[in-house]
């Protein structure tokens, strides 16, 4: 039996929500030597870094790439402590179900931000990602308004590298999730 690459861990493609967990779960990709992002997503990132410097726009910095399965199972447990449940699983991923374990998903922000990537949203350099950053093979993976879909509340520094082809067919089709993209269930819960 063929899996759909979308099933796939190690796939460009893989999709990863809360109702599609990584398989094998506790799946670590290998990771560029010099970033912790998968080494197409790191080359991507390096692009899209110098070209928002070259337009003044800023330096991007990587607030968080990957997670293992125990990385991400510590943070889990905090965003749930602190948040509760319900609101904790709206920003946190329950380990083997985050994109950041596959070493394909990007936290960003900007240095006259120190890199926090709380106030991101409001920047040209996201505003300029958002329409450009798939040129690069990066979609910002948690749209506005579409966590019924995603699962996640709007996440503007959130990339996910997906290939420049993909991401450019999801700009030129006006799609912006990857669930919507595959016709594959909306994963609002687990």
């Amino acid at each position: 039996m063929r899996l759909h690459p979308t099933a796939k861990a190690e796939s460009l493609w893989v999709v990863v929500n809360k109702k599609r967990r990584l398989n094998p779960v506790a799946y670590g990709p290998v990771l560029h030597s010099k970033i912790n992002l998968a080494p197409p997503a790191a080359s991507a990132f390096w692009a899209l870094k110098a070209e928002l410097q070259r337009r003044g726009l800023g330096t991007l910095c990587l607030n968080s790439g990957y997670r293992s399965y125990g990385s991400q199972k510590s943070i889990h447990s905090a965003r749930v402590a602190a948040l509760g449940k319900v609101a904790g699983e709206n920003l946190a991923a329950r380990p083997g179900h985050s994109e950041h374990q596959t070493g394909l998903a990007a936290d960003v922000s900007i240095t006259s931000l120190e890199c926090r990537i709380g106030n991101f949203g409001s920047t040209d350099a996201y505003k300029w990602i958002a329409a450009n950053g798939h040129k690069y093979g990066f979609i910002v993976r948690y749209p506005w308004k579409l966590t019924d879909v995603t699962g996640y509340v709007w996440e503007p520094w959130h990339l996910r590298f997906v290939g420049k082809e993909l991401a450019t067919e999801m700009k030129n089709r006006k799609i912006k999730t990857l669930e919507q993209f595959f016709s594959l269930p909306s994963a609002p819960s687990y």
